[in-house]
């Protein structure tokens, strides 16, 4: 192809193409094989508003989900100033439960201006500041 040429698709679909979100008569499985249990009704997508979250991002803050090195499955909320929320995800805690703590926490920073920091705690002699 030409240098500055697009190349348009074609009608064949992708070998990456998108799994279907429905639930079907199967359990879902992970990119591992193990089972995916359906969300409870307390903690599925469309029960969660996840509101302070939103105003945090809605005024300019963060949400980081993910690795914050060396911690795996961090949460942190920071709204612009300073961080409102550090929590570390529990073992087998699915995202929305994860994510509803952390509104849980942006609400009590705000409401009573304590932190939530589960990532520095006293016996690691560590510190992380996000």
């Amino acid at each position: 192809m030409p240098r500055g040429s697009v190349a348009l698709g074609n009608s064949q679909p992708s070998a990456r193409s998108v799994a279907s979100c429905g639930y079907g008569a199967t359990t879902p499985q992970s990119s591992t094989g193990r089972s995916i249990r359906p969300q409870s009704p307390a903690t599925s997508a469309a029960s969660l508003t996840l509101a302070h979250i939103q105003a945090v991002i809605d005024g300019g803050g963060q949400i980081m989900v993910g690795t914050v090195a060396p911690i795996k499955g961090a949460a942190v909320a920071h709204d612009g100033k300073q961080t409102l929320a550090m929590l570390r995800r529990r073992p087998h805690e699915p995202i929305p439960d994860l994510l509803a703590r952390l509104d849980a926490a942006i609400a009590a920073a705000q409401s009573s201006g304590s932190r939530v920091d589960e990532i520095n705690t006293a016996s690691s002699g560590k510190r992380y500041e996000l």
